[in-house]
């Protein structure tokens, strides 16, 4: 069975009610290694991310699932950290 490749982006731009970003990753991390079958998952995180570090960050990880922790502003879609 090959390894799947979480990737998470982590923001939370200066202006912004302020987010436990680490406890989430951390969290994420633990239930993995709790579950069955957790040893099947990579995680890696990204923090602060900005619009421009999204493609590259894709591209250098390639990632089966990406979690994005951080704030949205409605229809506009997610706020990053520029």
């Amino acid at each position: 069975m090959s390894v799947r490749k979480i990737l998470i982006l982590a923001v939370n731009p200066k202006d912004t009610a302020q987010l436990r970003l680490d406890e989430e990753i951390r969290q994420i991390k633990e239930a993995l290694k709790l579950a069955d079958g957790g040893d099947a998952f990579e995680v890696t995180s990204e923090l602060a991310v900005r619009t421009g570090d999204l493609h590259r960050h894709l591209l250098h990880h390639k990632p089966q699932i990406v979690h994005f922790s951080g704030h949205g502003i409605g229809e506009r879609g997610l706020l990053f950290e520029d």
